[in-house]
């Protein structure tokens, strides 16, 4: 049981490309994302946002992702929301639609995610190599 303090629901949308490369491309995100916004704390003791990222698409569907990401400081709700849009657009494989909600149903958002529709396996739609608790 993951205990979140601030999260939010995000949905990143992505040009087509080759699944590994999406990981790769969301790493990219991240680490973009943890410098900005946590600074020091990421470099030096290796501290980096709670993350569950979820990718999604088909041949029909663009590849996107749906994650939920945790803001551990609540007075920096702008900055957060602002710096997930800065950090997504400086990625290769990103395209301008971003979705950021604040997350009051923890467990309906993970749901949604997990959603079937455009999946394979949930299991593989989980990117572990991204997932931070």
């Amino acid at each position: 049981d993951w205990d979140w303090i601030n999260p939010y629901s995000i949905t990143l949308t992505m040009k087509k490309s080759v699944w590994r490369d999406v990981s790769v491309n969301f790493k990219h995100f991240m680490n973009r994302l943890n410098q900005k916004y946590l600074g020091n704390r990421f470099r030096r003791f290796n501290e980096g946002l709670r993350v569950i990222p979820i990718i999604e698409g088909s041949e029909v569907i663009n590849p996107h992702y749906h994650c939920l990401i945790d803001n551990p400081f609540i007075n920096r709700d702008d900055e957060f929301t602002r710096l997930i849009r800065e950090c997504w657009w400086k990625t290769e494989l990103s395209k301008p639609k971003v979705d950021i909600q604040k997350t009051y149903d923890v467990n309906g958002w993970i749901n949604y995610m997990v959603k079937m529709r455009s999946k394979s396996s949930v299991t593989d739609s989980i990117d572990w190599n991204n997932v931070n608790r």
